[in-house]
């Protein structure tokens, strides 16, 4: 399920480009109409052995904008969207955002529209763009090293395949029957994405890819994203080869 939300500014917004960790404060900072319901998600999320997630993802802001000295200033409007497969968690959000606007830090934005949708993957194999970079990593137990892997590497759509299978089994409790593949389709080195997450640089990649795979499994991949670091904003996809009104 998603939400897809719209604000109007009054006045230039202005952010750092490294802005993940400040739409990721929103989405939990309006999940607190359910206390609970929120420390769940920030503290736990549901668990595979000792991987936890979050179970959604969100986009970066849309909307008229210049880049100077290191920040990104939206002219007009700005727009997003927040997708999970646990329709509690977006209908939550979709209340609270729809109520109580958005607040970026001190800036107060009432002027917001929501459309709650429910889009779903309806075949077996997707051409995808992303719309937030996908990122996949891994970091040497000894000298605690990160490489972050590119689509040049067979590990990147390797990692990708091992990181849904255990998010589907933290979400459902079983393991996926079959096995979904990956493969690029346009992904040129100006794909690539670097930003700055609160203290930690993180890599990862834009462009173009197939999807193949059970229906049900890649519509959750559409609802929780692709690769590591979803809750952060990374992973989400749009599907470029829709046909008759369908995903």
């Amino acid at each position: 399920m998603q939400v897809k939300v719209e604000a109007n500014l009054d006045e230039a917004l202005v952010l750092p480009l490294g802005y993940h960790h400040i739409l990721q404060s929103i989405v939990y900072r309006n999940l607190m109409d359910s206390p609970e319901y929120s420390s769940y998600l920030h503290n736990e999320g549901y668990e595979n052995g000792k991987r936890q997630f979050k179970m959604f993802t969100f986009g970066p802001l849309r909307g008229k904008y210049l880049i100077r000295d290191k920040e990104i200033c939206f002219l007009d409007k700005v727009q997003f969207e927040v997708r999970s497969p646990d329709v509690m968690m977006v209908r939550t959000l979709e209340d609270s955002i729809r109520r109580r606007g958005l607040f970026f830090g001190e800036r107060h934005l009432a002027s917001v529209h929501t459309t709650l949708a429910d889009e779903t993957v309806e075949r077996n194999q997707i051409q995808i763009r992303m719309q937030s970079p996908v990122t996949v990593r891994m970091t040497d137990p000894i000298s605690k090293k990160t490489h972050f892997y590119h689509p040049g590497e067979p590990e990147f759509f390797f990692m990708i395949c091992e990181n849904f299978k255990r998010k589907y089994k933290a979400y459902y409790g079983v393991e996926p029957k079959s096995e979904i593949a990956i493969s690029p389709i346009k992904v040129s080195d100006r794909d690539k994405y670097v930003t700055r997450y609160k203290n930690f640089m993180i890599s990862g990649w834009l462009g173009e890819y197939n999807l193949e795979g059970e229906r049900k499994y890649l519509d959750f991949l559409y609802q929780t994203g692709l690769g590591e670091k979803n809750a952060q904003g990374f992973g989400m996809f749009d599907v470029i080869n829709k046909s008759e009104g369908a995903i």
